[in-house]
Parts: structure tokens; sequence; C-alpha cells
């Protein structure tokens, strides 16, 4: 019995210190380098779904756009609509570029725009389907003429259309002399009230 006893310690013994030097290792490394052997996950990354801002298409006009224009009289605070065909010259641009056109337009009006007042020209509204463009018109002053013709014998002041009486004198056309009085019958045109107030004085008894 003391034979096989000492055999089995003999086994036991190293046995024992074999599985606790195990133990001991693990347990420094575990304590030493903890993430060493922990399981890894796996990662995933998402799509990249960048798009480059060049390849989002642009707004920019057509044939079929509409063309809208809005006249303002600042004279009298009302405005008149216009729907046109977009000329030529503007089609195919972005907006950038018709704000661009506006501001040479600006520059250089029509003889048209100008004769009516024209102050200014801007974009109101941009897309592919329609665009809106305002322009400002300070009308000028149209200085009224007059025509002096003879009516019943006397001398009579019409207005422009030679049909509406502005005024009637008391200057009889026997009193002038003979080329004012074919003048006068023909139709005499004045330029301006002013005109008009300084001839008939110089007639007026």
């Amino acid at each position: 019995m003391k034979i096989l006893k000492s055999i089995g310690l003999y086994f036991v013994y190293p046995f024992l210190t074999f599985i606790l030097g195990i133990f001991t290792h693990i347990g420094y490394l575990n304590y030493f380098y903890p993430y060493k052997y922990a399981p890894q996950k796996e990662s995933y990354f998402l799509e990249d779904t960048h798009h480059e801002v060049s390849n989002i298409p642009k707004e920019i006009t057509t044939c079929d756009t509409s063309y809208i224009i809005v006249e303002y009289n600042t004279k009298d605070n009302t405005k008149k609509e216009i729907e046109d065909k977009l000329p030529e010259k503007y089609l195919g641009m972005t907006r950038h570029n018709l704000e661009e056109a506006l501001k040479e337009y600006q520059q250089n009006p029509t003889l048209e725009d100008v004769e009516k007042g024209f102050i200014n020209i801007q974009l109101e509204s941009f897309s592919s389907g329609e665009v809106i463009i305002s322009k400002n018109y300070n009308p000028l002053e149209k200085e009224t003429g007059y025509y002096l013709m003879v009516l019943d014998g006397k001398i009579v002041v019409m207005e422009e259309d030679k049909k509406t009486v502005y005024l009637t004198t008391d200057i009889y056309a026997d009193a002038l002399s003979d080329s004012l009085k074919q003048e006068l019958i023909l139709g005499k045109f004045i330029y301006n009230i002013e005109e008009l107030y300084g001839f008939l004085e110089s007639y007026t008894s």
C-alpha cells in the first residue's frame, strides 16, 4: 500500500502543479492583455452613398418655358401681365445666366422701353417650366398739343384729335392776316399750353 501511495503521489502532485500552472498563465494573460484573446466582432461598413453635386441636373430654360412679363407703373401703382414666347437669346440658360443677361439689358434697354419710362428689370421667378420677369416704369408726361382752327368765323382751340373743342375765343378770323387765316383753316399746331396762351393774348384786344 505504501508503494501504491507513493506512486500515486508521484503522479498526482506533478499533474496538479501542471494544471495550476495553466490557470495561472491564463489569469496572467487576461490581466495584462484583456483584449488580445477577446472574440473579434465582425465589422460592417455602410456603403458610400456620396453623390457628386455635378451629377444633379440643372434647371434650364427651353422652348417650352412660359415667359411672363409683369409691367409695373410706379406712377399710378398699376401692373399689367403679359405672357409671351421666350426670346431665343434666353434659351438654354440657367438662373445665373438669365440674371446676368437681364443686368446687360438693364444697361441697354430697347428704345420702346425707354419711351415708356423704363426704370429697371429683375427676375422674379425661375424654373424650366416658367420664368417671370418684372419691369418697372415711370411713364413720362406727354405734353399735349393743340390746334388753332376757325369755326363760325372765330378762332377755336381744338385738342390733338381736331375734333374735341378745348376752348372757344372771341377772336374773329377776319381780323387776322390772310396768311394766318389760311394757316388756321388748315389747322395751326400749338405745342404746349404756354405757347397757346401767348398766342391768344397777342390777339386779344
